[in-house]
């Protein structure tokens, strides 16, 4: 005979909510810019970089910000990201989780479009006709804090890092 369970009982494991780490812009962003800082410090060409974030190719602002993150550096090697540059690959990380975001609904929004189109009796080049003719919907999302997410960065690195020397990269059993 099963157990019932009180409406009201304490669940044991993790909270809910706490394993969608995909949902939550800053850590998505943070996660980003942990793979910007990365290349940054393994001295990856600047395209390699413009092509990572080709979606704020149209941006001149962002590619500005690029350009300035990649400048030649004296030929030391470096095992920790500048406090600016590290701020400026935030904002960058921050604007590509953005506009990825905003692709990924507007796909979502026409995906729904089209199939309640089609659940009506449309045919598929009537559909594509309709959908070309309205006009893109204004999406407001709110962009996660920089503080936020240079706080999420300046988390301890793991130790498979380049954010790490090498000595603190051995992984101790």
């Amino acid at each position: 005979m099963p157990i019932a369970r009180k409406a009201n009982s304490a669940k044991r494991g993790r909270p809910r909510g706490s394993m969608s780490w995909s949902r939550n812009l800053a850590t998505v962003a943070a996660h980003h810019a942990g793979v910007l800082m990365e290349l940054w410090l393994a001295e990856a060409p600047v395209i390699e970089i413009r092509y990572m974030l080709m979606s704020l190719a149209g941006s001149a602002e962002h590619q500005a910000l690029i350009e300035e993150c990649w400048r030649p550096r004296e030929r030391e090697r470096r095992y920790t990201v500048p406090p600016k540059i590290k701020r400026k690959l935030c904002r960058l990380a921050i604007a590509h989780v953005m506009n990825i975001r905003h692709h990924n609904i507007l796909r979502r929004r026409r995906k729904a479009e089209e199939t309640r189109l089609r659940t009506q009796g449309w045919s598929d080049s009537q559909i594509a006709e309709i959908i070309s003719r309205s006009a893109p919907e204004r999406i407001n999302l709110e962009p996660p804090d920089l503080r936020k997410v240079l706080g999420i960065v300046n988390r301890r690195a793991p130790a498979t890092t380049l954010r790490r020397k090498a000595a603190a990269r051995k992984v101790r059993t």
